[in-house]
């Protein structure tokens, strides 16, 4: 009778060792299915040339881009032809991308999102990226690396790595609240829509925009005419099995 225990008892508990082994896989494979790698063989095949007031016959993104090793690099040194801005070819409303970049001494660029094309410039909610330390527009605290750009400022005592290092971010949008996060914080949220939202909206220079942010757009690789880099450039699309 003991021995039938536990023979019974081994049984069950392997069984329960497997079954938790399958769900642990399976869990596993969904989170690595959930993550879109943006740089995905090395390529920018995800992305296409952004709108430009400047014609672009080809079509094509301009030569200035460069994607190796798992770094995608606008080079403002470079003789090759134009950069130009790039973005995404799927839009995202609910999202969330997590990046690393690193931005050159004196410069400027950022990551645009909700963005539609008005008149040859993408307009859109920015994650603004300048070396803070060197670039002209470095007074603004709206203008500040990881900002909502124009919109809302980040803590002055934020970590942030000077310009020639890297630095890890990430963009989270969900149920119109809006989040940036910088080397591990969070440094911006706002709720889309909120009180808040509309005093921020009317100080800045979207206003004249009334459906600024308001629909699923691309995210935007800008070019300001500065060398930045990016890296781990991961995106998600957020839902209500999210939370």
């Amino acid at each position: 009778m003991i021995q039938s225990i536990d023979r019974f008892l081994t049984v069950l508990v392997l069984s329960l060792l497997g079954t938790a082994f399958l769900f642990s896989h399976h869990a596993r494979g969904d989170e690595d299915k959930e993550w879109t790698n943006l740089l995905q063989g090395d390529s920018l095949e995800l992305w296409e040339p952004g709108p430009s007031k400047a014609k672009n016959p080809s079509g094509e993104i301009g030569d200035r881009w460069s994607v190796k090793n798992g770094v995608v690099h606008l080079d403002r040194d470079s003789e090759d032809g134009r950069g130009g801005q790039i973005w995404t070819k799927r839009n995202y409303y609910d999202f969330e991308l997590k990046f690393e970049f690193k931005i050159a001494h004196d410069s400027n660029s950022g990551i645009k999102y909700r963005a539609i094309d008005i008149d040859g410039r993408a307009i859109g909610c920015e994650y603004q990226i300048i070396d803070d330390d060197n670039y002209r527009d470095n007074k603004n605290p709206t203008h500040r690396t990881a900002c909502l750009y124009e919109l809302v400022a980040v803590p002055a005592d934020r970590k942030l790595n000077p310009a020639g290092e890297w630095n890890t971010g990430r963009i989270r949008v969900s149920k119109n609240q809006f989040e940036h996060w910088l080397n591990g914080e969070k440094v911006v949220s706002i709720e889309f829509g909120s009180d808040d939202w509309k005093e921020c909206f009317a100080k800045s220079k979207y206003k004249v925009h009334p459906n600024f942010a308001k629909a699923a757009g691309p995210i935007v690789l800008t070019d300001h005419g500065d060398t930045v880099s990016y890296r781990n450039l991961y995106i998600r699309e957020l839902g209500d099995e999210s939370e």
